[in-house]
């Protein structure tokens, strides 16, 4: 059985007809929205994109992982937290 490659993107943002995605590396690449799936295209969607030969993402067949986007939620989350108890000046804020 063979697995499929992929590579992991967050939704960063629309503008217009293009949506911008972050990898995990911190690269964006604009991709036209009519490329994802409908649920693939929202803020803060955390996409799992099959790889096609040549190592091209597969737009199409993109598939949101909600599971990880509530993970890196609640990370950042304890994160932000945490410096809000040392910051002594209050001004850290969401």
């Amino acid at each position: 059985m063979t697995k499929t490659r992929s590579r992991t993107f967050v939704v960063d943002r629309r503008e217009g007809k293009i949506v911008v995605l972050v990898d995990d590396e911190g690269k964006t690449v604009e991709v036209d929205r009519a490329k994802l799936p409908t649920r693939c295209r929202q803020e803060g969607a955390v996409l799992r994109v099959p790889l096609g030969n040549g190592s091209i993402p597969v737009w199409r067949n993109a598939v949101r992982d909600r599971a990880e986007e509530q993970r890196r939620l609640t990370e950042l989350t304890e994160r932000l937290e945490k410096l809000k108890r040392k910051d002594r000046g209050g001004d850290v804020s969401l």
